[in-house]
């Protein structure tokens, strides 16, 4: 039992260490331009979030272990589109850096919703208690 706990605790802790780090490496190649041309890197990026949301709730086994990556992300991703002080601003108000904002929750929107628990999870509290 506290194996499965420990291994499960893990396996969550990567999950929202992936949700940073693929906020992060999101936001700064959404300026990213070839030969002058807007690249949508950062886009596809964004689309990672949604199964960062799916592999937390499947570790958790309830849908707040997906809402969790989701807000993170979020949180992540909108400090690193908000002007500093100093005038730093990675993610721009462009079409692209919008893109990624909204691909980004929007799919991670779409993969907590849809979640459902796996059969060998077995049934949950709300189920059980019928």
């Amino acid at each position: 039992m506290h194996r499965q706990r420990l291994t499960r605790g893990a396996s969550y802790a990567l999950v929202l260490v992936l949700t940073v780090e693929l906020a992060v490496w999101g936001a700064f190649f959404v300026p990213l331009r070839i030969a002058g041309v807007p690249v949508p890197v950062g886009l596809l990026l964004a689309l990672t979030n949604a199964p960062l949301c799916r592999a937390g709730a499947e570790v958790l086994g309830r849908r707040a272990g997906g809402v969790v990556p989701m807000l993170l992300w979020g949180v992540v991703a909108v400090m690193l589109a908000t002007q500093r002080r100093e005038g730093d601003l990675v993610v721009t108000n462009s079409l692209l850096g919008l893109g990624f904002l909204l691909l980004g929750l929007l799919a991670a929107a779409f993969a907590v919703g849809s979640w459902r628990p796996s059969a060998r999870q077995g049934p949950t509290r709300a189920t059980s208690d019928r």
